[in-house]
């Protein structure tokens, strides 16, 4: 790369942010927010700057405005939200391609963690369209946030235009979402979502799926968070991990055919163990386990040692010893799983 293509650092001179002066009881963060956004969206048409410029820091910019070092930070992790622009750690905050339409895949933020905390609030309490919220003070303490993430959040809540502001008091204007819309998930369960909206779109039954890394660069994540994602799409009977060159397959429609002895039989155990044991449950020994599926006691000890790696099973030596239920996998045939737990186990964990 030359260095006329390396990304240009943008000064603050250049981006003169004259938004020095705030009137009393307004919003710092979201007039900044503002400013930043129109000044990137400017600043591209005209040609000024480009995708991958960088924007001075949080510490320069604060000091410049006025503002302190937080204000700046949760301005640039809204700005980030909003798609415009990107941090990434030892590099900076740079200017996305407004044509890119890719959102990286985050963790969840306390800004979005605070929208769902309201959204809960006015569920639990039958606000109806009209009603005054309550007080951003008395958020923060009903959800144990800060007063700033509070306010992020209930700004957010306007773009969705579920709250609107009038004189200012925030009111409902819509309420068209349930309990089960608004609940926050893992970057892990958000992968899961994403990969099987890939697989409805680009796969079949049988298909197999590619490998973790092409999908970590596809999904702009890490390649333990694919695996783990992986992981929980196994368990709910989506896709069916194969060791060594096989990879991981698609198996919405059953268990495939070519499966070798201790595949199967990994199989049987998963709907033995849903069916018929407890968390902490005690499997019967592995010779007795290989008279009830009628394959060699090596066969029925590979599948157990999968099982194990998979985290559905511990094992354990000594005269009170054995092979030990750690996780109730979820039958394939089942829409959902009933996780039993045993007395004894509770009262020893």
């Amino acid at each position: 790369m030359s260095q006329t293509e390396l990304p240009r650092q943008i000064t603050v001179a250049e981006m003169a942010p004259h938004v020095h002066h705030f009137g009393i009881g307004e919003n710092k963060v979201n007039k900044i927010s503002e400013w930043l956004i129109s000044w990137i969206e400017n600043s591209i048409k005209s040609g000024r700057i480009k995708p991958l410029d960088l924007l001075p820091s949080k510490g320069a910019l604060a000091f410049h405005i006025g503002v302190s070092i937080g204000t700046m930070q949760n301005v640039f992790r809204y700005v980030e939200d909003c798609g415009y622009v990107e941090s990434k750690q030892r590099i900076g905050t740079y200017i996305k391609n407004p044509d890119d339409k890719s959102m990286p895949a985050k963790l969840t933020s306390k800004r979005e963690m605070a929208v769902w905390l309201i959204k809960k609030h006015l569920i639990e309490e039958n606000y109806q369209k009209g009603d005054c919220l309550i007080s951003t003070r008395k958020l923060a303490a009903l959800t144990g946030m800060s007063g700033a993430t509070i306010r992020m959040a209930v700004n957010s809540l306007v773009s969705e235009k579920i709250l609107k502001k009038i004189n200012k008091v925030f009111v409902v204007e819509c309420l068209d979402f349930t309990a089960g819309d608004i609940q926050p998930k893992t970057l892990v369960e958000k992968t899961a979502d994403r990969i099987k909206l890939f697989i409805e779109s680009n796969l079949k039954d049988g298909s197999r799926l590619p490998s973790n890394t092409e999908l970590a660069s596809q999904f702009n994540v890490s390649v333990k968070t694919i695996h783990d994602a992986v992981k929980l799409l196994v368990k709910d009977g989506l896709l069916y991990s194969r060791r060594g060159r096989y990879g991981t397959i698609v198996v919405s429609a059953g268990a495939p055919e070519d499966l070798y002895y201790y595949e199967r039989v990994e199989l049987k155990l998963k709907h033995y163990i849903s069916e018929n044991c407890e968390l902490g449950s005690k499997l019967p020994p592995i010779s007795e386990l290989a008279g009830i599926f009628e394959v060699s006691a090596k066969t029925v000890k590979k599948a157990l040692d999968n099982l194990a790696e998979d985290g559905y099973l511990r094992f354990s030596r000594g005269r009170y010893g054995g092979t030990f239920v750690t996780d109730i996998p979820q039958d394939v045939n089942k829409a959902y799983k009933w996780l039993a737990l045993s007395s004894d186990y509770v009262s020893n964990t």
